[in-house]
């Protein structure tokens, strides 16, 4: 492979990450001693990709995977990337790897070795949490559905549910129901034994119902029709501050609890409110709660946690998950515009094959 081969990534204009897009080629370098050339050869689309893309600024998702050009952007997927080149003492060529990737051909990541795997070190990552960092190696037996709710999802979920179990609930809602954080999440409690009811538009109250994953769906139309059960918590991954006023205002004194977890959805113009009756917004940052769970419980048993809800949700993505594959990063940007759009089918998982 000689220094004036070239690789292509699929880029965002950060003035307009959602609607203005291009695929580009760019070198690909040698890897030197300390890094290890990956062919990527799946990852999937999700709406967590479009919260990357719409507060990546604030929230560090630029910088992993730099463009070339100012004015643009890699946003990053979850998939899975095979060795093609690199240190032998990091990995030998044909290993397979799941974890945070480009959406792109190929990446070059300079890393050191972990017990389960790769830990990327360049300097634009050494800021990001572990999470965001770390390559899992993993074997070819893990499908599609499987990997559609591996890497970023099953950790946020085991992590999300053991937080807010802190506090036994008696209840769980969550706003944007559809979106692969509150399915999966949503999944995890009930097998826990929590009450859990899901919020989505209108069009969707029934793909959500079809998914197994919540007691009760409501459309936001019909907000007002949650039960005020005392001990309620709130997850909120819409971002959608009209919403939140309102689940706020219908369930008074019953709400304990509400996390903010994402921003699927587009701002409304409408100001947040200054104050909210009920408790405060807090914050919920899955990579910055994996550090805190390893320091006190210890790596291993940590992943041994999420690896237990990587197996419940991959026996669910089995029966309730549909694969759509797309092949080409030109292709892909279709794909892209339907996910920003919230026009795809949330129980297909949108798996993007680079080339």
């Amino acid at each position: 492979m000689t220094p004036r081969s070239t690789f292509s990534a699929l880029e965002f204009l950060l003035d307009d990450p959602l609607h203005t897009t291009r695929v580009t080629p760019d070198l690909l370098p040698d890897p030197a001693p300390g890094s290890v050339l990956l062919r990527i050869e799946r990852f999937v689309l999700t709406s967590n990709n479009v919260t990357y893309a719409r507060i990546g600024e604030q929230l560090g998702y630029w910088a992993p995977f730099p463009a070339r050009e100012p004015g643009w952007g890699r946003v990053p997927a979850w998939g899975a990337a095979r060795v093609v080149d690199g240190d032998p003492a990091l990995a030998a060529p044909g290993e397979l790897f799941a974890g945070f990737l480009p959406m792109a051909t190929h990446v070059l990541v300079q890393a050191e070795p972990r017990p389960a795997g790769l830990r990327a070190i360049a300097p634009e990552r050494a800021d990001m949490y572990p999470l965001y960092r770390d390559l899992d190696r993993i074997d070819d037996t893990v499908d599609d559905a499987a990997l559609a709710v591996m890497s970023g999802v099953a950790p946020t979920a085991a992590h999300l549910t053991d937080e807010l179990q802190k506090h036994s609930p008696e209840q769980v809602v969550f706003s944007s129901a559809t979106s692969r954080t509150a399915l999966t999440t949503a999944i995890v409690l009930r097998e826990a034994g929590t009450r859990v009811i899901g919020l989505t538009a209108a069009v969707r109250t029934d793909v959500a119902a079809r998914a197994g994953a919540f007691d009760d769906v409501l459309s936001y139309d019909d907000i007002a029709r949650l039960p005020a059960i005392a001990g309620t918590a709130y997850v909120d991954i819409a971002g959608r501050a009209e919403v939140t006023a309102e689940v706020h205002q219908v369930l008074g004194s019953a709400l304990v609890r509400n996390l903010r977890v994402g921003a699927t959805h587009t701002p409304s113009p409408a100001p947040e409110p200054a104050a909210l009756p009920g408790p405060p917004v807090e914050r919920f940052n899955v990579g910055l709660r994996r550090v805190e769970v390893a320091s006190r419980i210890g790596e291993q048993e940590m992943l041994t946690r999420e690896r237990a809800a990587h197996k419940s949700l991959a026996a669910w993505a089995v029966e309730h998950l549909a694969v759509e594959r797309t092949i080409g990063l030109e292709q892909a940007r279709s794909v892209w515009q339907r996910v920003q759009r919230g026009v795809t089918d949330p129980l297909t998982a949108l798996m993007i094959i680079p080339a």
